[in-house]
């Protein structure tokens, strides 16, 4: 039998989460997105830290949560009600390579660096390179054996939380001839030689969120943090991506969608006539449209982080996700602008906001296109 009543344990956390977007985060997104604030909010982030809210994946032996991923999504959902990059970088800590495919002594190494609670650190997955973008195999970040470590050399680009992260999950080749069976993963940990920090991206949207790139210049590693075997890279890229496609871009992607449908239906009850307004299909139909495409992307998250935690295979419904998600987003911002019109500028009615943010959904941990590549191919395999 189908339910879809919350445990008592998934009800705590979501309304934790709401509860802490509506007191801690709303009140500051607004300021951060147009930069009146501090250049980075570490403040909120350590409140969201000291609420287990910020590495809610992460086993408890480390300091995490311990969340699986379907409660780690609806707690996502409420955090991104009020701002999405904050959201993201949470869902980024929640789960990582580390978790997929580090080792006893590299888990109690790093993931109490991540979770530290006087100090919390973020985690940053750095596959993205200039001429490496959704062609994953292309990446020319090189890994080179020297006795029993590794010097690493290369570029990465747009990377989240790039210059404060704690633990770097690097992706590089040890042998470019063999295309994605080269690629391998490596821990770094921020204060290696060799490792440098670059431009700071001045971003269209996710504004609460950084993006950087870094340099790796003849940065040695020992081969204890070598993740798997060489040429595993590839494999566990793609398992995290899975993850955070249905975490970072979808939970998310809801929570943008949620709350530019919640804001164009609190302005109709603030500023018009509700009674007028329901005659007008113009308005009420999109009001509908909206609601629905909200409610079916929430049912294919939760379905996608049900079989995950179950083990069974994610990639599908993963990828079908992750476009449908992030347009309903882009499209149900898109309505909410519309509808509000010359009000949906204003802090308000933040829905230009939503509107910026919602269209990174799109592009990020592949694009939409890739994923629907991704799915076709798989639906016609199958």
């Amino acid at each position: 039998m189908i339910g879809f009543e919350l445990s008592e344990d998934q009800q705590k956390w979501r309304d934790k989460a709401k509860a802490f977007a509506e007191n801690e985060i709303k009140p500051v997104s607004w300021k951060i997105d147009k930069g009146l604030t501090q250049e980075y909010p570490w403040p909120l982030i350590k409140k969201l830290n000291e609420q287990g809210l910020l590495s809610m994946g992460v086993p408890e032996t480390y300091g995490g949560s311990g969340l699986d991923l379907l409660t780690t999504a609806i707690a996502l959902e409420e955090l991104a009600v009020a701002d999405g990059g904050i959201s993201f970088t949470s869902s980024l800590n929640s789960f990582n390579s580390l978790m997929i495919a580090g080792n006893d002594d590299q888990k109690a190494e790093f993931l109490p660096l991540v979770c530290d609670k006087d100090n919390p650190g973020l985690a940053v997955f750095a596959l993205t390179e200039p001429n490496a973008g959704s062609d994953a195999g292309s990446i020319t970040t090189t890994a080179r054996a020297d006795g029993q470590a590794y010097v690493l050399n290369g570029e990465k680009c747009f990377i989240s939380n790039a210059g404060l992260a704690s633990v770097y999950i690097v992706f590089a080749t040890v042998d470019r001839a063999k295309g994605i069976k080269g690629i391998t993963g490596f821990i770094v940990p921020k204060d290696a030689e060799g490792l440098t920090f670059g431009k700071i991206e001045d971003k269209m949207g996710f504004r609460s969120s950084r993006t950087a790139s870094f340099n790796l210049e003849d940065v040695t590693i020992p081969e204890s943090y070598r993740l798997g075997k060489e040429g595993d890279g590839f494999k566990i890229a793609m398992q995290e991506l899975d993850m955070l496609r249905v975490l970072s871009c979808c939970a998310v992607g809801v929570g943008i969608g949620r709350a530019a449908c919640e804001d164009a239906v609190r302005f109709f009850k603030e500023q018009g006539n509700i009674k007028a307004v329901m005659n007008q299909q113009a308005i009420t139909f999109d009001l509908a449209d909206m609601t629905a495409a909200v409610e079916a992307a929430r049912l294919m998250v939760w379905k996608s982080c049900w079989k995950m935690d179950q083990g069974l295979p994610g990639t599908l419904d993963s990828s079908l996700t992750k476009f449908f998600a992030g347009d309903m987003a882009v499209e149900a911002a898109g309505k909410a602008l519309r509808l509000l019109g010359h009000h949906a500028y204003t802090e308000s009615y933040p829905i230009e906001k939503y509107v910026r943010d919602a269209k990174l959904l799109q592009i990020y941990e592949g694009t939409n296109q890739v994923a629907r590549l991704v799915a076709s191919r798989m639906i016609l395999a199958g």
